[in-house]
């Protein structure tokens, strides 16, 4: 385990500074008078230095328990994103890999499985690089999957299930997404989502898939902002303990930062993976 710590977290659309101050009022931090006219603010905690740049925040200095917690306190900061390599950074810090998918082939865990195509097919590769199929069963503990409204939006799930990916696997669909799409997206978007919705019943109507809507559970959310509707979503994964799949590149490192399984799909692939659909069906 390191001593030292260096990372970057980048300052995205609806940061919220009022909450990054009360973590740092919270863990007695002082205030320092900036050393550079780039610095924002500047304040010290127990040997951490907390630095404030325009569009980023640098976290350098001693660990301890009382410095690794304000760390871990960080990504509760709405608007504080990692980038791949801080993200690597904070995993090392933080391993939290209880929901990790086990490689059949060497034995190492991974808590992103990542899409590309190849030819006219769509494969997955594990950390270790071993491709993974997403056939059921791939997860430790159940074999659900929650892709993201983007995902759904270019009825990507149900292609790459028409491609052969994905058997056995239990989709989740939570009715509220509909409700969070025709909010922010219009009602363009929320028929597109409806007939993604049609397309998979008529798929587990063949049996290989299932989909769980959650339609008997009430769900409370809050979604006052577009930015709110990852962490809805994020939270729901983790409540119905279930892999995330997104083609969004900064939730997959917020997820994977929390430790949540997670699926990702390049959105550059969108276009390659309906054209192999055509070709292939």
């Amino acid at each position: 385990m390191p001593h030292a710590v260096n990372i970057v977290f980048m300052i995205t659309s609806g940061f919220d500074e009022a909450s990054l101050t009360r973590h740092i009022e919270n863990f007695d931090g002082k205030s320092r008078k900036p050393t550079n006219e780039y610095q924002r603010s500047f304040w010290s905690i127990n040997g951490l230095s907390v630095i404030f740049y325009e569009g980023k925040l640098v976290i350098q200095g001693r660990l301890n328990e009382f410095t690794k917690a304000f760390l871990r306190g960080l990504r509760n900061i709405k608007g504080l994103t990692l980038d791949s390599k801080n993200t690597q950074k904070f995993m090392a810090l933080f391993p939290v890999r209880q929901n990790s998918v086990v490689c059949s082939q060497c034995g190492k865990d991974s808590l992103t499985i990542q899409g590309q195509i190849e030819g006219l097919d769509m494969s997955f590769k594990m950390e270790c690089g071993h491709t993974c199929n997403l056939e059921a069963p791939f997860l430790t503990l159940n074999n659900r999957v929650l892709p993201d409204i983007n995902m759904i939006l270019a009825k990507s799930v149900s292609r790459l299930i028409n491609l052969g990916l994905l058997k056995g696997v239990e989709i989740v669909f939570p009715e509220f997404i509909l409700d969070i799409v025709d909010k922010f997206k219009g009602s363009g978007a929320k028929n597109a989502i409806s007939e993604e919705l049609n397309n998979l019943r008529k798929i587990a109507e063949k049996r290989s898939i299932s989909i769980n809507t959650f339609a008997n559970m009430p769900v409370a959310y809050r979604t006052a902002t577009p930015e709110d509707e990852d962490k809805v979503i994020l939270d729901f994964a983790h409540f119905t303990n279930s892999f995330l799949m997104t083609s969004d590149k900064v939730f997959k490192e917020r997820a994977v930062m929390e430790g949540r399984p997670t699926i990702y799909v390049n959105p550059e692939d969108f276009g390659k993976l309906k054209m192999i659909e055509e070709v292939r069906t």
